[in-house]
């Protein structure tokens, strides 16, 4: 029996555009991804993987969607620069919060934007199915908001998991699953590599995304202080998850908002070069994890 290679696809916004590069040069690299899982954004671009392995095919839809209608349905338009460099959602979300809306209604709502947009623009890269029928296993994180654990999806309608698993809290609402409030994934699981092993993976690949490059606060207020605070909780937690996969791969996403959808070409680039640095590696750890006698007929 051949080994399983499993991949962890790590939320952080535009910033997983990255993972389209990354799966390009693994493909390339002749590294075939026998299991997926994936928080935010990378259970989006898991799923989308999940269900056609073809990264070339997947970067063209992919790219062909990135025009005024897509950030006009999902409500980002406003956020792609604002003219602070700062890419937490947070800081963006409270920034909007302050010029748009007063805080009543602030205290009224669940979110800036309905689930309905979110779906909408899911169904323009997803086909509609169950997980289990994908041609790669998937696993799809959320983040319960009742118990602060993790809610991962192995079956069922993928449309509804990846919705969950991309509800950026504020800024999308909380997905109602069996008495359960759901959230984005990355709050609790930024790069899910414990839940391969649970998969049958015998290799696990991560990919984390987070911002690389922090600018000097200005301007000083409580916002900008939290904000800040919290980038880097959420970069400290990746990183710990990501450093328990067998790889990882840390493409430089530079200073990228989570927002920026823009550079898509930008962060396919940075993706496969991280890749390509880490190519090496993950041969040597399928060479490790092969039996001797099987090594000894392989080149």
């Amino acid at each position: 029996m051949s080994l399983k290679i499993g991949i962890a696809l790590g939320g952080g916004g535009a910033r997983g555009i990255a993972h389209f590069g990354v799966l390009k040069v693994l493909e390339q690299g002749g590294i075939s991804i026998d299991r997926i899982s994936g928080t935010s954004i990378g259970a989006l671009i898991g799923a989308m993987y999940a269900q056609n392995p073809d990264a070339d095919l997947l970067i063209e839809r992919f790219k062909q969607s990135l025009d005024e209608a897509f950030y006009a349905k999902l409500g980002i338009g406003y956020l792609k620069t604002n003219g602070a460099r700062d890419g937490s959602f947070f800081h963006q979300a409270t920034q909007n919060i302050k010029r748009q809306i007063v805080l009543n209604i602030a205290q009224s709502r669940r979110a800036l934007i309905k689930e309905v947009r979110l779906r909408d623009v899911l169904l323009k890269f997803i086909e509609k199915g169950d997980i289990e029928n994908t041609k790669i296993p998937l696993s799809i994180v959320a983040t319960s908001l009742h118990t602060g654990g993790d809610v991962v999806f192995k079956n069922g309608d993928i449309i509804n998991a990846v919705a969950a698993s991309c509800s950026i809290p504020g800024f999308l609402p909380p997905v109602n699953v069996k008495d359960d409030l759901l959230a984005d994934g990355g709050v609790s699981c930024p790069v899910p590599v414990k839940v391969l092993a649970g998969m049958g993976a015998d290799i696990t690949i991560g990919v984390e995304i987070c911002m690389r490059r922090y600018h000097p606060l200005e301007n000083l207020n409580i916002i900008e202080i939290l904000a800040r605070s919290e980038m880097i909780t959420s970069q400290k937690l990746a990183g710990m998850m990501v450093g328990t996969a067998d790889v990882a791969i840390c493409p430089d996403t530079k200073d990228i908002f989570w927002s920026e959808f823009s550079r898509a070409d930008e962060l396919i680039e940075a993706g496969m070069e991280g890749a390509r640095e880490r190519l090496g590696e993950i041969r040597e750890a399928i060479r490790k994890k092969t039996p001797w006698y099987k090594r000894i007929f392989t080149p």
